[in-house]
C-alpha cells in the first residue's frame, strides 16, 4: 500500500466513476483500474461495487474510506503546516488581496510598514476574488488575505479594513446625468447590471439592492468593473459597482446611490488555527492600528474620478 493508491482510492470514491477520477488525478483509467484492484488484493476485500457506469462503496470501502480521509487530511495539514513555516523561516510574507486593492493601496500600505517596523520581510503579492483569497489561506498558499467575508470560511478572522463605496453608473447619454444621488426604489423600471453573485461582492450588492427595492430588473451580471462599464456604455444600462480606480478609464457618470456604507466591506483575514510568525503578527497589529489611513487611501484611489461631467 503506498500514498499514491489512498489519494486515488478517495478520488475514486468522491468521484464515483473511473473516468472522472482519473481526469482528476491525471492519470489514466487503466493506471486507477489496476491500482484499486491491487489495493483490493492487498486488503483482502472489495472496496467498490459497480452500478451501471458508476462504482460505490461497499461497507467494507466505507470503514476504510473514513480512515483514508482522516489520515489524508492530516498529512495534508501537516504538509500545509510545514510549507508555510519553511516559507515564513525564509523571510517570506504571502499577502493575497482583491484585484482593485493590489496595486494602489496594498503597496503603499507595505511601505509605510517597512518604514515603521524596519523590518526585513520578503512580501509576496497575490491578486484574486475573495473566494480564492479565503481558499488559498485555507490551503497554505497565503498567510494573510484581504477580501470580502466568505461564508464559507467564517471560521477565519475578519478584522474590517476599508470599505469601498458603490455607485451607479451610466453612459453620458443617458437621462440619469442629471442627477447625482439616487435611491435603489428610484431605479425601478432600469435594466441593472451588476456582479455576477457567484462572487462575494454580487451577493452583498444584489442583497442590499434588494433589501432596498425587491422588485429591480437586473438583466445581467459579470465579474468586475471594467466588464460592467463595458456594457453600461454599449447597451445603455445602468450598472452598480464598486467605485474603484477601474473605472476611471470610461467615459461615464457617477451617481451615488443610497445604500449601506458597509455594503462592500473589506477585511483583514487570516486563519487563526494556522501557525503565523511573529513578524507576520506584527504586520496584523499594524495593519489594525492603521485602518483610517488604510480608509483614506481607498478614497484617494478614486477621488480623482469622482462624480464628474
Amino acid at each position: 500500500m503506498n500514498l499514491n493508491q489512498l489519494y486515488y482510492f478517495r478520488e475514486l470514491a468522491d468521484q464515483g466513476q473511473y473516468t472522472k477520477a482519473a481526469n482528476q488525478l491525471f492519470i489514466s483509467q487503466p493506471t486507477l483500474s489496476v491500482s484499486i484492484k491491487q489495493l483490493e488484493n492487498e486488503l483482502h476485500c472489495q472496496l467498490f461495487r459497480h452500478a451501471g457506469h458508476y462504482v460505490k462503496l461497499t461497507p467494507y470501502g466505507q470503514i476504510f474510506y473514513d480512515t483514508v480521509v482522516n489520515s489524508l487530511d492530516t498529512l495534508d495539514n501537516g504538509k500545509k503546516k510545514l510549507k508555510q513555516k519553511i516559507s515564513q523561516d525564509q523571510g517570506n510574507i504571502h499577502i493575497a488581496s482583491i484585484p482593485t486593492a493590489i496595486g494602489t493601496i496594498l503597496p503603499k500600505i507595505i511601505k509605510v510598514y517597512q518604514q515603521e517596523s524596519n523590518t526585513s520581510a520578503h512580501f509576496i503579492y497575490h491578486d484574486n476574488p475573495s473566494y480564492q483569497v479565503c481558499e488559498g489561506i485555507e490551503n497554505g498558499w497565503y498567510d494573510i488575505g484581504i477580501c470580502s467575508f466568505v461564508p464559507k470560511y467564517r471560521s477565519f478572522t475578519y478584522i474590517p479594513l476599508y470599505t469601498e463605496e458603490i455607485i451607479a453608473i451610466v453612459a453620458k447619454e443617458n437621462s440619469l446625468t442629471k442627477i447625482k444621488q439616487i435611491s435603489p426604489e428610484e431605479l425601478r423600471g432600469e435594466n441593472i447590471i451588476t456582479y455576477s453573485q457567484k462572487i462575494q461582492i454580487g451577493k452583498d450588492v444584489t442583497d442590499a439592492l434588494l433589501a432596498a427595492a425587491s422588485d429591480l430588473t437586473i438583466t445581467n451580471r459579470l465579474h468586475d468593473e471594467l466588464a460592467i462599464a463595458g456594457q453600461v456604455i454599449t447597451n445603455n444600462l445602468v450598472g452598480i459597482v464598486a467605485n474603484t480606480i477601474y473605472l476611471s478609464g470610461f467615459d461615464i457618470h457617477k451617481i451615488k446611490i443610497d445604500l449601506p456604507k458597509n455594503t462592500r466591506q473589506l477585511y483583514l483575514v487570516y486563519d487563526p488555527v494556522n501557525q503565523l510568525s511573529p513578524e507576520i503578527f506584527d504586520l496584523i497589529n499594524f495593519l489594525k492600528g492603521s485602518r483610517q489611513m488604510i480608509q483614506d487611501l481607498a478614497n484617494e484611489s478614486v477621488m480623482d474620478s469622482n462624480y464628474h461631467d
